[in-house]
């Protein structure tokens, strides 16, 4: 476990040299306004891997915090045992977790929380190496709540497939233009709880890639943008 908190002076926390912190699971990091990067650590060599076995990652009020994993080879990042993931108030970020090159699935994510981060362009980033866009599979996430990130242009990539999702809430994120693909089969449809104007812009692939306004129930809470007052009100 580990929890770093409440600190006016921390700008970084520094993996120790020839350690990756491979056992640990649990990590929360919250109130830290002068932390400019969460974890930096040292070079590392072709099929490394950082914090193997982490399974729940908390991110709150970190002002300043530009990266969460910052290093020159981001395709070492092979966290695959994530299965809960928040972050909040963190407006500077621009994204959160970097994929080896050789993940093509994030086997164990179930919750997907980003509140209020309103740097942020992209959830999971890809290795730049990746030269043809290829599915990157979610098949255990359920939940994705994403509220007020307006530069967000993608979670992951440009294609992500996530069969068992059962439930979507997005609020101001106008910038995002996809939703992941679902399965065709499930009997209940996954829900979407968004803005009408957000979904009516919203790009798909098709049925045939399971990718359709069809396979989501969607609804459209009480959003309304402000209306300009009838009449002439100067003189």
């Amino acid at each position: 476990m580990l929890h770093v908190h409440d600190s006016s002076s921390i700008t970084c926390i520094t993996c120790p040299q020839g350690s990756y912190w491979m056992s640990r699971e649990w990590c929360r990091v919250e109130w830290c306004p002068e932390l400019c990067t969460v974890f930096r650590t040292a070079q590392q060599s072709e099929g490394d891997s950082f914090c193997h076995e982490l399974s729940t990652f908390w991110a709150s009020q970190l002002l300043k915090a530009r990266y969460i994993w910052y290093w020159s080879a981001m395709r070492v990042f092979s966290s695959v045992h994530v299965v809960l993931l928040h972050l909040d108030y963190c407006p500077r970020l621009i994204h959160v977790l970097p994929l080896s090159v050789y993940v093509d699935t994030l086997p164990c994510l179930d919750t997907l929380k980003i509140v209020c981060c309103g740097d942020l362009r992209e959830v999971f980033a890809l290795d730049p190496r990746q030269k043809e866009q290829k599915v990157i599979m979610f098949p255990k996430l359920r939940s994705i709540h994403l509220y007020e990130l307006p530069n967000l242009r993608r979670i992951c990539g440009s294609r992500m497939s996530a069969p068992n999702l059962e439930t979507v809430k997005i609020r101001g994120c106008w910038s995002l233009r996809c939703l992941p693909a679902v399965s065709g089969n499930n009997e209940k449809l996954p829900s979407v709880d968004c803005e009408k104007e957000w979904w009516d812009n919203l790009e798909w692939d098709g049925v045939e890639a399971n990718h359709h306004s069809s396979l989501y129930e969607h609804s459209h809470s009480s959003y309304y943008k402000a209306q300009l007052p009838r009449g002439t009100v100067l003189r």
